[in-house]
């Protein structure tokens, strides 16, 4: 079953949902959703078998007894003091609100989740969350908090509490705005939870699985926009293509490696025959020719994320689990993190990886030895004008940025919650800082492709060897730098260009 941004999207045990999608969907504000009939009544079903459970007298986590390490004190005397103060006891996290497409993305996410038919909370919560996706009603969700152990469980604290009409939600310029005075907005009443409506909308990975799913959409661009840019520079420089030769991959066998060499070369050979300079050296050095090899790697890897978080986001992240035919429940641990937090330490190892590439091209592209004899750092006059020495040093900054980030955050395991959580993911930082790599990337390629347009102007001019071909499409029009002006707004823009999704069907 696919889904559209023209007509609702469907969510529900049937469904299989992508990271592209779930970017589109976090980006698009007017898309709503839609609870397939296999969702209503595999939610309906789970309800039913936890209150035939409940009536047996089976122990309920949550239900019949108190929270966490807490679980062998009998809990709050009502489900709705329960529910109270579960949620009000995690609503402690701390930082800089999260971005509101992450927020829209958690929870369709969440929805999603429940929608699988095995947490067993009530209808009225699972449309009332609905409702505030339709309404894009955005709660206001600290950053910081969760350790990807028992789900991320304060930062969805933030959301149970604004469909309660507690806490803050945020407006589309960022201002808060009181969650009782947004829901009234949005002709929304507030939701009474129940224990169980308040341990499920918690306790999963929706937050670490949304910043993870939007970084793996942005990785598959970025990726291809190092191959598409890679494959120019070859062009505009006039080198050899036979480090792009098919044999030549196929004899190694790495399919991302074949791919990343195939995307390159038709970069290459897009627009006019293209005829290699003779006066190229007959080997380039490694950051073009090895650029197959290194992109293509960072292609596995972010493929290999892809197919984590892809089985992630569509499976049930709760505890515990209810099952019917017979009527069973298991206390277990689907809310744990790790192979979030492998797979995003994964994208922050390639997205890093292809920022240094394109970064040591920039380089190349600066020093006249190896471009062409272009005047140093592409100065128009050097001495009088400094070309791209300053962008140079901001491309340098971010791989600096980038390579500090990239940390094995998947091994930092702390124990904590009073020895229950005794080993926890870290999966929510590691997908946020994954998710917040891409931006590094995409200002290291839009510096590149701005060098090599000025690169382009100096050949046109005479002032270096090389055809200057017409750029990609994708690039922007660029005057030629011929006196010293902040790059600061071009360098940015297309930056946003190249992390932006692409237009919805």
């Amino acid at each position: 079953m696919t889904a559209s941004p023209r007509s609702p999207l469907a969510l529900g045990p049937t469904v299989t949902l992508t990271a592209p999608v779930v970017e589109q969907f976090a980006t698009t504000p007017d898309w709503s959703v839609v609870l397939t009939s296999a969702a209503k009544d595999a939610c309906a079903s789970a309800r039913d078998t936890l209150e035939a459970l409940q009536d047996n007298g089976t122990p309920l986590y949550g239900i019949t007894t108190g929270f966490g390490p807490l679980v062998r004190h009998e809990g709050a005397a009502s489900p709705g003091a329960r529910a109270q103060s579960l949620v009000n006891h995690l609503a402690a996290g701390t930082g800089s609100y999260a971005p509101r497409a992450i927020v829209r993305a958690l929870m369709m996410l969440r929805l999603h989740a429940l929608a699988q038919g095995h947490s067993g909370i009530r209808m009225a919560t699972v449309h009332a969350l609905q409702s505030a996706l339709d309404a894009n009603l955005t709660p206001a969700v600290p950053t910081i908090g969760s350790v990807g152990a028992s789900g991320d469980l304060t930062p969805l604290a933030f959301v149970a509490r604004a469909l309660m009409g507690k806490g803050h939600c945020l407006r589309e310029d960022g201002s808060r705005i009181d969650a009782s005075k947004a829901l009234a907005e949005a002709d929304l009443d507030p939701i009474e939870l129940d224990a169980r409506d308040a341990l499920g909308l918690v306790n999963g990975t929706s937050f670490m699985t949304a910043y993870a799913a939007l970084a793996c959409a942005r990785a598959q661009r970025l990726c291809a926009y190092a191959e598409a840019h890679t494959g120019w520079v070859f062009r505009l420089l006039g080198a050899s293509l036979d480090p792009l030769a098919p044999d030549l991959h196929e004899a190694r066998g790495h399919s991302g490696q074949i791919q990343s060499a195939a995307n390159i070369r038709s970069a290459a050979q897009s627009g006019d025959a293209y005829t290699p300079l003779d006066e190229r050296p007959l080997q380039e050095i490694y950051s073009l020719r090895c650029a197959p090899q290194v992109l293509g790697a960072c292609r596995e890897q972010i493929d290999y994320a892809t197919r984590l978080i892809e089985t992630e986001l569509n499976g049930a992240s709760d505890n515990p689990l209810l099952f019917n035919n017979p009527p069973r429940v298991y206390h277990g641990g689907n809310f744990q993190g790790q192979q979030v937090a492998f797979a995003s330490d994964a994208l922050s190892a390639a997205l890093t990886q292809i920022g240094v590439l394109i970064e040591r091209q920039l380089d190349l592209l600066l020093t006249p030895a190896q471009n062409g004899g272009a005047p140093p750092l592409l100065a128009w006059t050097p001495g009088a004008t400094h070309g791209f020495a300053g962008a140079q040093l901001t491309a340098t900054a971010l791989v600096a940025e980038l390579r500090q980030r990239t940390q094995a955050t998947a091994t930092s395991s702390i124990p904590t919650n009073g020895g229950n959580q005794d080993v926890v993911s870290m999966g929510t930082l590691a997908a946020r800082t994954a998710y917040e790599q891409t931006p590094h990337v995409a200002r290291i390629l839009s510096i590149h492709a701005l060098a090599a347009l000025q690169l382009r102007h100096l050949q046109h001019a005479d002032k270096a060897q090389g055809t200057a071909p017409t750029p990609p499409t994708h690039w922007p029009a660029m005057d030629p730098l011929k006196t010293d002006r902040p790059l600061h707004d071009e360098i940015n823009a297309f930056a946003d260009t190249l992390l932006a999704p692409p237009a919805h069907a």
